[in-house]
């Protein structure tokens, strides 16, 4: 191959004193007509593959008349002809000579030189990949495959070798004094969850779900979440790969390439009520995108459907307080709450020095590593593996809704999936020798049960965030600070005072319920809550869930007040006390 400064062009293209010339053929004879005064040619051709589609670039080189070296720069394969980036890169001392078709011919000079530019691929998206019939995890730091990772997600990046002690100082992480076991547990099974996903999304049980960790200002929150991030790349509780401070777009944006590894959306805290709103909005987004696991769809400029691009891989939420999401978006989340002592310093310390020198990093390769061959080396064991993914996760959620917690749906289905991510990292231990059967199978329980009381807690959160319950709390408060009042019902009353939402008795509150349902949105307003469910919407709930008494199939009944009928919501006082002894 030429040396890059000695470019090959084709037979009717020169270099003379670093300027390119193109022969041309005269009645007089042929002669040299100068196209520039500096010589460019092609280094490689890139192909871009995000993981979807691919997408073509070139990086060109070059030398000014005057000798001096022109930085190599990159470009769209498609922007070469237009010349748009010469003066932006090489300057306005780079000139091309007089002529209708200079530009095409430079244009044609340079993809002359393209039998000796070098072709390359590079990846933009991490995680599980089939290259040459072989599966490879994608990383910045491979050397056998090309993984650029760009601007805030640039700290991702996986050592390519593995010693025992990297395996042995994630075990001791895991039985560590760095935090309380019901905080660690979760953390570790998330972590060696992510690279499953790819294999889970195959058999239908993709995960759908956010770690929320919360905790107050101080309680190295986001230094704990890092640390674990940390399996994946070099983090610190200051150099987070995403935060609240991004768009949502942005961060959504970011979740598509991070393919099969762990990612962290630092710090919601609300600086004040507008804050709030935005900040939650972005909440939701992130929830519903990863709860989900759908992209949004959009067109490319000429009306054809572009893929859509989900996240792939797993997130950790840091935040002061979990958002106000209702029901739907709580169910989204799994929250571990981290109180101002539970993080032990010192012991943090000792395994922040560890992460710096890549010892997690290292034992994530040892991870992934154990899994291609153990997992995936050849289309029969791949094929027991994915099978025996589903049996688990089915068997796991199975377990959990014979043990008695009432719940939403979704966190039979959360409990599985982190108990997954537990036994195949303990598998991984077990096969290297860490951990004997019966240590597996004590670890094994031992984080079944913390999950299932982390899980009971979760069930409680998202109960109190169902629209019909935060309904009745909401007015309760309205009705003990006397903003809205009720009547008896077995009374005449000649005034009724404005703030009159219904009536009642022993055994039910008789509500106009549009006035009421009005009332509690109004309050949830300026107390910076949501309460979007619509008037009758509610009703509907109420009626499902048996809050109110319904007649004939109607969600309100004709009730005598006075002497005149009035049609009314009638709400069963037992239940609107046992959610109120509930939310206390």
């Amino acid at each position: 191959m030429k040396q890059l400064h000695e470019p090959l062009y084709a037979p009717n293209y020169k270099v003379i004193g670093n300027c390119l010339y193109e022969i041309k053929n005269s009645k007089q004879g042929p002669y040299d007509k100068k196209l520039c005064n500096f010589t460019p040619w092609l280094v490689s051709e890139i192909t871009v593959d995000d993981g979807v589609e691919t997408t073509s670039r070139i990086r060109l080189g070059g030398i000014h008349e005057t000798g001096r070296t022109l930085p190599e720069i990159e470009i769209p394969t498609d922007e070469l002809g237009s010349f748009n980036w010469l003066y932006k890169h090489w300057g306005i001392d780079c000139i091309l000579e007089q002529g209708v078709s200079v530009r095409d011919s430079i244009r044609y000079a340079i993809q002359t030189t393209a039998p000796y530019a070098k072709r390359q691929t590079v990846y933009t998206v991490t995680g599980w990949r089939r290259v040459n019939d072989r599966w490879q995890f994608l990383m910045p730091g491979d050397d056998a495959q090309a993984v650029c990772l760009p601007g805030k997600i640039g700290s991702y990046s996986m050592e390519r070798r593995c010693e025992d002690v990297d395996i042995a100082t994630a075990l001791a992480l895991l039985r560590s004094e760095v935090a309380p076991p019901e905080i660690l547990y979760p953390l570790t099974a998330f972590t060696f969850l992510s690279p499953l996903n790819s294999f889970l999304k195959r058999v239908g049980c993709e995960p759908k779900f956010v770690l929320f960790l919360v905790g107050k200002t101080g309680s190295r929150k986001s230094t704990l979440a890092a640390l674990f991030l940390s399996f994946f790349g070099r983090f610190t509780g200051a150099e987070l790969p995403l935060s609240f401070q991004d768009t949502h777009n942005s961060i959504l944006h970011h979740a598509f390439s991070l393919k099969d590894v762990l990612t962290c959306v630092d710090d919601f805290h609300p600086a004040g009520r507008m804050d709030e709103t935005k900040l939650t909005a972005i909440a939701q987004s992130i929830m519903r995108a990863y709860g989900d696991r759908v992209g949004k769809g959009r067109l490319r400029p000429d009306a054809s459907p572009m893929e859509a691009r989900p996240p792939q891989g797993n997130a950790i939420i840091t935040a002061e307080f979990p958002p106000d999401l209702g029901e739907s978006g709580t169910a989204r989340y799994f929250s571990l709450e981290l109180r101002e002592r539970d993080v032990d310093l010192y012991s943090l310390s000792l395994f922040q020095q560890q992460a710096a020198k890549g010892v997690l990093q290292r034992c994530m390769y040892g991870y992934v590593e154990w899994l291609r061959e153990s997992c995936l080396r050849d289309l029969e064991t791949e094929r027991r593996f994915l099978s025996s993914l589903r049996e688990r996760f089915e068997r796991y959620r199975a377990e959990f809704q014979k043990s008695g917690i009432l719940c939403h749906g979704r966190v039979p289905e959360t409990v599985s999936w982190l108990r997954l991510g537990m036994e195949l990292f303990l598998s991984f231990l077990k096969a290297k020798q860490m951990l004997t059967h019966e240590e597996k199978a004590e670890t094994e329980d031992r984080f079944r049960m913390i999950l299932y009381q982390l899980a009971a807690r979760q069930a409680e959160s998202i109960t109190q965030d169902k629209p019909t319950h935060k309904f009745i709390r909401k007015l309760y408060a309205l009705l003990e600070s006397g903003q809205v009042c009720v009547l008896s019902k077995n009374q005449h009353h000649a005034f009724v005072p404005q703030n009159c939402i219904g009536y009642e008795d022993d055994g039910f509150f008789y509500l106009h319920s549009e006035i009421a349902h009005k009332a509690v949105r109004k309050l949830c307003e300026e107390q910076g809550e949501s309460f979007t469910i619509s008037h009758k919407s509610l009703l509907k709930q109420m009626a499902e869930e048996g809050l109110i008494e319904t007649a004939s199939g109607q969600n309100t009944k004709s009730v005598r007040i006075g002497g005149k009928s009035k049609r009314l919501a009638c709400l069963y006082k037992s239940r609107v006390q046992q959610i109120m002894d509930t939310a206390l």
